[in-house]
């Protein structure tokens, strides 16, 4: 791992990639090894094979902050990849684990819009922007924006 970090850092994506999988080979149950690779995979552009590999590292077992953005990628490279009903389900389930984790619910806003599910995408994306928004011309309308993401076609 210390080399595959090493160079990682030194921006060496591609190399460090290689090295991860040849590493994968030698330690195959490494569950924080796997997700690292899937994570060059990934930047790299190679969300296709970065499934599998998030899916090992998720099913042997991974520390909370690993697990959070294996959930998260996992979701990603499935929308990426145009498997939206997936990425939905990924995200559900990152977030089902990590219940205040906004990134699923905005990620999973993406995927219930790639699904052809618009309202509720906006709706989740609304609620989201209500709960977190920190820019002082959209707090005022915080109350609003939260009304509006209950049901978006509602009329008064």
């Amino acid at each position: 791992m210390k080399q595959l970090e090493a160079l990682k850092a030194e921006g060496r994506i591609e190399e460090a990639r290689q090295h991860g999988l040849l590493q994968l080979v030698e330690h195959p149950q490494h569950a924080e090894l796997h997700y690292e690779v899937a994570c060059l995979h990934d930047m790299l552009g190679r969300e296709a094979q970065a499934i599998p590999l998030y899916r090992q590292a998720i099913a042997l077992g991974l520390g909370e902050i690993s697990l959070r953005g294996a959930w998260l990628g996992l979701g990603s490279s499935y929308r990426s990849t145009g498997q939206y009903a997936e990425a939905l389900a990924a995200f559900e389930q990152g977030l089902a684990r990590f219940p205040d984790a906004n990134e699923f619910r905005v990620f999973g806003a993406m995927a219930s819009y790639n699904l052809g599910h618009h309202k509720e995408g906006m709706e989740t994306l609304l609620r989201v922007l209500a709960e977190t928004t920190t820019d002082p011309d959209l707090i005022p309308y915080r109350r609003a924006i939260a009304l509006y993401a209950e049901d978006l076609d509602r009329r008064w």
